[in-house]
């Protein structure tokens, strides 16, 4: 009787991690790019960060991240090194002028291992209450 029950246990276990493989091959469909432009943002672009990658493991969808850095006086450069440091898919750009390099960086790099599509980059421009509401983690 109990090598039946476990038996049991174990299809509906083998069942249970293939439909979550199945989902999240299915969303890693939906790939995207976040380019969030930041001024003085050091107390918030941590929870930025960390809440878009919490997002991705919780979905399953495959992002990547760019900070551009607008007039920063504060940390905000610093935290976003190390961020970049640590995780390959985050990116940090420091001057406008390196904004349009790096939009065609990131499009290339796209282009060659079709990660993301041109139309999935995501603009978010920190200052703005509109832009943040872009963020999906504010939704869930």
């Amino acid at each position: 009787m109990i090598p039946e029950l476990l038996l049991i246990f174990g299809f509906y276990v083998a069942a249970a991690v293939w439909a979550h493989w199945a989902y999240r091959k299915s969303a890693g469909a939906s790939r995207r790019h976040y380019v969030l432009v930041a001024g003085n943002h050091q107390t918030q672009i941590e929870g930025y960060v960390r809440g878009l990658q919490r997002y991705s493991r919780r979905t399953g969808t495959e992002i990547g991240i760019t900070v551009v850095l607008e007039d920063s006086s504060d940390e905000t450069g610093a935290i976003m090194e190390k961020f970049a440091r640590g995780n390959a898919g985050i990116g940090i750009v420091r001057r406008e002028d390196e904004l349009e390099k790096a939009r065609i960086h990131h499009w290339e790099r796209s282009r060659e291992a079709e990660q993301f599509e041109p139309e999935q980059v995501i603009w978010v421009e920190l200052e703005c209450v509109e832009h943040i509401s872009k963020l999906p983690y504010r939704r869930l």
